[in-house]
């Protein structure tokens, strides 16, 4: 959940927390955070009431599409899952790409930007080949590793001089657009079926995955919000170019590692979830479906197509959104029905219909702030 977390939509919350002021942030960034650690702690039940290591689409289909248009329904958020998630991914493919090109420029070397991609491909592909088991060792000591980077990148910030911060206090269009990214910063829906999967030997243990994973979504996000505002002269709306170029060569280098790993993690973590959507859906084997997960990115990648990716990436926004609404009425029925048996995993109280009323007006208001903020993650 932390691999997935921790991406562009973290680098990107800076920029538009710098048009708000001190009350805004500190109000939006908490509210984003109990608000979707309430939906993804809902998606668990429900996974594991369902008791099958279903992704959602399979769950909605079951749960959620009734009658004649069943089978249409649940094709239709087949296809619009895969084409936000080639769209996402291919994102990240094209950001490592230019990383790598930066990276290799500083060592006085040349790297075209196709053959980073190529490279990047190898690198976020070949993990998820492995399965769940490498992905969740690889993800391990990545997230660590970002986490000693961005501390480093915090502390080695601290001698650099602070710029004066003024708090004008953003208008509703400016608060608006930080919640919406916020909310998809943390939107990290299908990790949370791997969670379950990883953990079903000790269940109590899943309500602490999601907290802490999302936890240190949320801490990434604070850090580089706080010192990207200090000591950037002006934010950039990708944190740490502003950022590292306040600070100097290296901070800049380190801060370029910093973003490829985080890119990495998420391509990891969404390439597999995807992995296992078109595996329960088109029934092909563990293999094939890597490959049809995987293989599009690199594709749309290398082909430049900018302008069709930048309108998936709203596409993925949308799905983003959609999900989230699904999700209630689809637990609700899943409720209903393993009533008999009794669930294994329980919200309790925090999974009651004032909680589940509160989620939906939450998700309502990201689609009118991510409509105004137009950002990804």
């Amino acid at each position: 959940m932390a691999g997935l977390g921790v991406g562009g939509g973290v680098m990107a919350v800076p920029y538009l927390a710098s048009l708000n002021g001190a009350i805004e942030i500190f109000a939006i960034l908490p509210a984003a955070y109990l608000v979707s650690v309430l939906l993804h702690l809902m998606i668990a039940e429900m996974v594991v009431i369902d008791g099958e290591g279903h992704q959602l689409v399979e769950l909605f289909g079951k749960y959620l599409f009734r009658g004649r248009g069943r089978i249409f329904f649940t094709w239709a958020f087949f296809i619009l899952i895969v084409t936000g998630f080639f769209s996402l991914l291919a994102g990240y493919v094209v950001g490592c790409g230019e990383i790598m090109v930066t990276l290799f420029q500083a060592a006085s070397l040349a790297l075209p930007l196709r053959a980073g991609e190529v490279i990047t491909y190898a690198l976020a592909a070949g993990v998820v080949f492995f399965g769940i088991k490498g992905l969740g060792v690889s993800e391990k000591y990545a997230v660590t590793g970002i986490i000693i980077m961005l501390g480093v990148l915090a502390l080695g910030s601290l001698g650099a001089p602070f710029q004066k911060i003024h708090d004008p206090g953003g208008g509703l269009k400016e608060a608006l657009a930080l919640y919406g990214m916020a909310m998809f910063a943390f939107a990290v829906f299908f990790s949370v079926p791997q969670v379950v999967e990883g953990l079903s030997w000790n269940l109590k243990m899943i309500p602490w995955a999601v907290v802490i994973g999302l936890a240190i979504t949320l801490g990434s996000v604070v850090v580089i919000t706080l010192m990207s505002i200090l000591v950037s002269r002006k934010v950039t709306e990708v944190a740490m170019i502003g950022w590292g170029e306040a600070v100097g060569r290296w901070h800049l280098l380190l801060g370029s590692f910093f973003a490829l790993f985080a890119l990495l993690t998420s391509y990891w973590s969404v390439s597999y979830a995807l992995a296992v959507v078109v595996k329960e859906r088109l029934k092909t084997g563990d293999r094939n479906s890597w490959l049809i997960a995987t293989l599009p990115s690199l594709l749309l990648a290398i082909s430049g197509m900018k302008g069709f990716m930048g309108f998936m990436r709203i596409v993925g926004g949308a799905m983003a959104v959609l999900v989230a609404l699904l999700i209630i009425p689809a637990l609700r029925r899943c409720r209903r029905q393993a009533q008999a048996a009794g669930p294994s995993l329980s919200l309790g109280f925090w999974g009651s219909p004032g909680f589940q009323a509160l989620v939906i007006i939450a998700y309502l208001i990201m689609a009118w702030g991510s409509i105004v903020s137009m950002g990804t993650k």
